[in-house]
């Protein structure tokens, strides 16, 4: 039996997945961080041959064997970078034949079930990234906090704390989100937001950290929070046109996918995006994923052994993600 073996090796956790070609999905186990950049080469292949061990140990005996390893990993963008770790995960005998893509194209795979579309992935950073019927690729952010990663929950925290100071001093409206963090960091005043910033190193997950809280705000009908979620919107939704226009995706039906926790924010940022995008591509949908990132590597897999993602495929993956594990 054709066995395909798909990897999310994320920078949060690395996520295995094992199945058949039909879409059967048999075994499913997770290991540590594996970003390539951060984790380097070693770090990265230590955490996925753990989950893939774990995984195997899951499978009746004999069918350990893997055709294909479909491989989505985070931090692996540049030119050489794919093949790279793929001749490295070859060289370690993890599956007869060995495929390495970026984290962003298994994440659109898994809400457009392999087609054409752009996805927007907002969590900690941010990126939008596209395929049209071509083949053809283009991506738009991904460059990190400093230089870009807009819309991101890191740029929602940041515009959090700026919010804070700037009410503290008249300069900005007053806003529920200065008590919200003023709460968070056990602090008395924005004061102390300097020497908790600049002396004790607050760090990149600690300040988009507070996008959660944001959202809250949001909810409550904070008008500062709501605007910052919709700048954020906003700059998610140039960064997709920005695909769609460097595909020529125009005048297509272009099926925009939302990933990350960004957009459990609630609507307010998918609205955002989708009417900034609907400005370069009027007929546009932006959905949530149907289906995690490790999903679409397992999707990609299971073309790359040569067969097709039928009706019968999806179903398949679906009745086996809700199977108790």
């Amino acid at each position: 039996m054709g066995l395909i073996v798909a990897i999310d090796a994320g920078g949060t956790k690395t996520d295995c997945m094992v199945g058949t070609v039909h879409g059967e999905v048999l075994a499913r186990a997770w290991a540590g961080p594996a970003n390539y950049q951060v984790s380097g080469p070693a770090g990265m292949k230590a955490e996925i041959l753990a989950a893939v061990g774990k995984a195997r140990n899951l499978l009746p005996a004999g069918d350990e064997a893997f055709d294909v390893a479909f491989v989505g990993a985070a931090g692996v963008d540049r030119p050489g970078e794919r093949e790279a770790v793929a001749g490295l995960l070859q060289g370690a005998g993890i599956a007869g034949r060995v495929v390495v893509d970026n984290d962003a194209a298994i994440a659109l795979a898994g809400g457009t079930l392999g087609q054409p579309g752009v996805v927007v992935i907002a969590g900690t950073g941010s990126i939008a990234f596209g395929m049209n019927a071509k083949g053809e690729r283009a991506r738009a952010g991904g460059w990190g906090y400093v230089l870009g990663d807009e819309g991101s929950a890191y740029d929602i925290g940041r515009q959090a704390l700026a919010s804070v100071v700037r009410a503290n001093d008249g300069r900005g409206d007053p806003t529920a989100v200065s008590e919200a963090v003023l709460q968070h960091f056990k602090i008395a005043s924005p004061d102390e937001l300097v020497e908790l910033t600049y002396r004790k190193g607050l760090g990149r997950r600690d300040i988009a950290g507070l996008a959660v809280l944001v959202a809250e705000a949001a909810r409550k009908g904070d008008r500062v929070a709501r605007r910052i979620l919709r700048r954020a919107g906003t700059e998610l939704g140039l960064a997709a046109a920005s695909v769609v226009r460097a595909l020529g995706m125009q005048n297509d039906a272009v099926l925009c996918v939302t990933s990350g926790g960004v957009f459990a924010a609630g609507d307010i940022v998918r609205r955002a995006l989708a009417r900034e995008l609907a400005k370069v591509a009027p007929v546009s949908e932006v959905v949530e994923a149907r289906f995690p990132p490790v999903v679409g590597a397992y999707l990609l897999g299971i073309q790359e052994a040569g067969c097709r993602i039928t009706g019968r495929v999806v179903e398949n993956i679906e009745d086996s993600l809700l199977r108790p594990t």
